[in-house]
């Protein structure tokens, strides 16, 4: 008996996200992590029509075109995963409309589209600082702690102030100290461990140190670190530098050895241990889907640079930067807060570092991987993965 079949609205959920190439297609439910895959040219056809614009999330699919054995094999696992449904013509008053899931559709210019999400996102009056998250302050003994203090009052209550470098060095670095103390926000010290000042007791308002820690190790002055630290009653996280397995071996070693409760491993790169990081660095493809994702989560990595947005660097020059590694965005003695930020927002290279270049404007995990990190810039390529021709 010939089976009965008739013309369908076909739609995918707006929870669900579709990565989409000529030759792949992945899709991606947020709300339980259930992936449907396929290379079918007529599946990523179909796909490819349901996104366009113009067709609002719904199209049109005909008898013929559903009894395609790789459409139908698609529908069947799209409505068995709750992902997506076809409706019978014969049982609509018109063609339904669907919230469409996507910051980018495919066919538009990607760089016109962020420029227009900037364009409205980011106003240029005195809000624009709504959007400054975190501040990296870089001390040595070039730092002006007067004039570093009277550019920092012109910052708002609100971002995290991370000190970094050896405080030491700076003349007079009570004064910013004691300044930041008067701060509710967060203050991280970060710095090496062999460079560990004590803060307490004289402050003590919100103040956590970040200690990394290279190799080799250097036991005296490790020890004195501790001693310090073991004084302070404020929380402590360690960062171990690593460039080895042998490092990482260390790293486990210390951790049991020092009762380290908070702690994490920074690979870093030397140039000529790229097999470490292809070992434990670069994603796989499971390793890019294992993490739960929302559909604001999709939305963010398509908008902004995860690392980099909403954090400024300030150098002991004065010379301030989004990311050390892009250009320069002014200087604290010269330009104020507004005026640095807008710079960024307009013209910068760092807040909405996204990946929307090759290899990886050409593969359905874009906008599941992580945003670019430092670890491009270095290595020198713009995809961290083992991930090939999708």
């Amino acid at each position: 008996m010939k089976e009965k079949a008739a013309d369908y609205w076909f739609t995918i959920e707006p929870y669900v996200v579709i990565g989409l190439t000529n030759q792949y297609t992945l899709l991606y439910n947020t709300l339980d992590g259930v992936t449907i895959e396929s290379d079918k040219i007529e599946v990523i056809t179909l796909l490819r029509e349901s996104i366009y614009k113009d067709n609002h999330g719904v199209i049109l699919l005909t008898e013929e075109r559903y009894l395609n054995n790789n459409i139908k094999a698609f529908i069947k696992e799209l409505r068995e995963k709750y992902m997506g449904d076809i409706i019978d013509v014969a049982l609509s008053k018109g063609k339904p409309i669907q919230l469409l899931p996507f910051f980018n559709f495919s066919d538009a210019d990607k760089t016109d589209k962020l420029a227009i999400y900037k364009m409205h996102s980011f106003s240029s009056d005195r809000n624009i600082l709504k959007n400054l998250l975190e501040i990296n302050v870089h001390l040595n003994f070039e730092t002006n702690a007067t004039r570093l203090i009277s550019f920092l009052e012109s910052i708002p209550e609100g971002p995290t102030f991370n000190i970094i470098g050896n405080i030491g060095e700076v003349t007079n670095y009570n004064e910013i100290l004691s300044y930041l103390d008067h701060h509710l926000s967060p203050k991280n010290i970060i710095c090496s461990y062999k460079h560990l000042v004590a803060l307490q007791p004289d402050f003590n308002n919100n103040f956590s140190y970040i200690v990394s820690v290279d190799f080799p190790l250097y036991e005296q002055q490790l020890n004195r670190s501790r001693m310090i630290l073991l004084s302070q009653d404020l929380p402590v996280e360690y960062v171990f530098e690593v460039s080895s397995l042998e490092d990482c071996q260390e790293v486990e070693l210390l951790v049991e050895a020092l009762q380290i409760e908070k702690y994490r491993l920074n690979p870093v790169y030397t140039g000529e241990n790229i097999g470490f990081f292809e070992e434990n660095v670069f994603l796989s493809k499971e390793d890019i889907l294992s993490t739960p994702m929302t559909i604001k989560d999709f939305f963010s990595r398509q908008a902004l640079n995860l690392y980099d947005f909403g954090k400024i660097n300030i150098l002991p020059t004065g010379d301030v930067y989004a990311n050390l590694k892009h250009p320069m965005l002014g200087n604290i003695y010269k330009e104020n807060i507004y005026e640095i930020i807008q710079k960024e927002i307009d013209n910068g290279k760092s807040w909405f570092n996204v990946r929307n270049h090759a290899p990886c404007n050409n593969c359905v995990y874009q906008w599941f991987c992580p945003s670019p990190s430092d670890y491009e810039i270095i290595i020198g390529r713009t995809n961290l993965c083992h991930i090939k021709n999708n």
